[in-house]
């Protein structure tokens, strides 16, 4: 069977060298670039990003435009996160300000762009990072409820306070600021 054919009934949309090593069964890592480099420079499938493959050449104005392809990009870009933040909350309008990155929460704080699209991973410790609590799957793609990125974002930023709490389901607030303890959840309690 064809290695290109085979790769997009394993995969979506956007993979990693990874998911390519796994679907054709390599474990010959410089076999596999091999590969990948053949295939990118044949432009069957496209480099977007360091480790990050595509079907699409996307260019920044379509991964600005397509919010589940941010998404997509960002749970690939870094393994174990999840969409959260400033990003989930512009999108809940809790928040006014304009933001051009994309945010997510992981195990270490990185920054990575691509195509002129920065995606800034902030870190958790991996008690509350591997609790699914108040992550859902969107399209594919991990990212967190309203609630859950208020939490997050109490816990990245001191200073963060929650204006529009009638966009916020309180009761659910509260139960998930049992995972993050502390200030979140003292600052919750005053909410």
């Amino acid at each position: 069977m064809n290695k290109l054919l085979e790769l997009q009934r394993g995969v979506g949309n956007l993979f990693t060298a990874q998911d390519m090593a796994v679907v054709w069964g390599y474990s010959d890592e410089r076999k596999l670039y091999e590969l990948i480099k053949y295939y990118v420079r044949r432009r069957e499938i496209f480099a977007i990003s360091r480790g990050l493959y595509a079907w699409h050449n996307y260019s920044e104005r379509e991964i600005r435009a397509k919010t589940t392809l941010q998404y997509q990009i960002a749970n690939k870009l870094v393994p174990n996160s999840y969409v959260s933040l400033y990003t989930v909350l512009k999108t809940a309008g809790l928040v006014d300000q304009y933001y051009d990155l994309v945010f997510s929460i992981t195990s270490k704080k990185v920054s990575r762009e691509v195509v002129g699209v920065t995606f800034e991973y902030r870190r958790v410790p991996e008690r509350i990072l591997f609790n699914d609590w108040g992550i859902e799957l969107v399209d594919g793609s991990r990212v967190a409820c309203v609630e859950r990125a208020v939490l997050d974002t109490m816990y990245c930023e001191p200073s963060f306070v929650l204006d529009r709490k009638n966009l916020v389901d309180m009761k659910k607030l509260i139960v998930g600021a049992q995972i993050y303890g502390g200030r979140v959840l003292r600052k919750v309690r005053e909410c």
